[in-house]
């Protein structure tokens, strides 16, 4: 029989779908950043998505607890974000070894308050149990107009392809210190014009794939125009940016920049297009010569 560390991430979770249970009031069940149930006698939707943080994976023993809070609770948040949904209740359950001091979990509950209250969402409960190492295990959900959720599948062929930041700062600290991209999700549904959104949690490598796959599109970047806080190869690779990553039709591109330069004062960054050669994710390198990019991100159980 084999084990998750010899099938993978992947594999393991696409067997675990397969288990689960549907019903006529869920709109998005598994396989984007939330699931989406519609609220029975409203005109609302429910967005639910659950979020592990755990000890020498997501953060160092050795981190600021504050900081440790904040991503957590952001974490959550970003995946909200990409449905373009309005963050609403949070639970958390601590794993913690008996050594721990409570007041770092006391600073770690304020980060996690401080985010909310940022974002008008309120934490409501959770529970607390022993472990070897400290764990952080986030529900949230949050609300949208009915139907309006944005998914991975509505790419389209000719799409401009956009991020809402620069990338490849998790190893200067950002994915301690980043804010969730909540106010730029919802003005991106609210615009109209966003046909696909996903949120950059395992890198533009992997994450672009996510929108390639479930819109059975392709797509070419230009190293030229990513916006690299360090390298070209973190941007593609690293994970853990949490900015947004959406495509749009390039007829409503001009619009888009107005309005969006009228509402927040950092720019979009328009970083390639989407092709019709399912799957095929290419980068135009500095000769403009395109290559095929290997999907090697973050991935738990594979050692990367």
């Amino acid at each position: 029989m084999k084990t998750v560390g010899e099938i993978g991430e992947v594999k393991t979770i696409e067997r675990l779908v397969s288990m689960l249970g549907t019903c006529s009031d869920l709109r998005v069940g598994a396989g984007d950043d939330c699931a989406v149930t519609h609220i029975v006698g409203t005109n609302e939707d429910q967005v639910f998505t659950t979020d592990p943080l755990i000890e020498s994976v997501h953060f160092l023993p050795t981190d600021d607890p504050i900081r440790i809070g904040n991503k957590a609770a952001g974490r959550v948040f970003s995946d909200l974000a990409a449905m373009g949904a309005n963050p609403q209740w949070l639970l958390v359950n601590v794993v913690a070894p008996a050594s721990l001091e409570v007041r770092a979990l006391e600073e770690i509950y304020s980060g996690i308050t401080k985010l909310c209250r940022q974002f008008g969402a309120t934490l409501i409960g959770g529970d607390l149990a022993e472990g070897v190492v400290l764990e952080l295990h986030l529900f949230g959900t949050g609300t949208l107009p009915a139907g309006s959720a944005l998914l991975r599948s509505g790419a389209q062929v000719g799409d401009c392809i956009f991020t809402t930041g620069k990338l490849g700062g998790s190893r200067a600290g950002k994915h301690l210190d980043f804010v969730p991209c909540v106010k730029e999700g919802i003005f991106l549904r609210e615009s109209g014009y966003v046909h696909s959104m996903v949120d950059l949690s395992d890198g533009l490598g992997s994450d672009l794939r996510h929108i390639l796959r479930a819109s059975r599109v392709g797509a070419q970047l230009d190293s030229l125009l990513i916006p690299c806080v360090d390298s070209i190869e973190a941007a593609l690779f690293d994970g853990e940016d949490f900015e947004l990553l959406f495509t749009v039709a390039s007829s409503d591109v001009e619009q888009l920049h107005q309005k969006w330069n009228q509402q927040f004062e950092t720019p979009l960054h328009q970083i390639g297009t989407i092709t019709k050669a399912v799957e095929l994710l290419e980068l135009r390198g500095a000769d403009g010569l395109f290559q095929s990019i290997e999907g090697k991100g973050f991935s738990h159980f594979s050692g990367s």
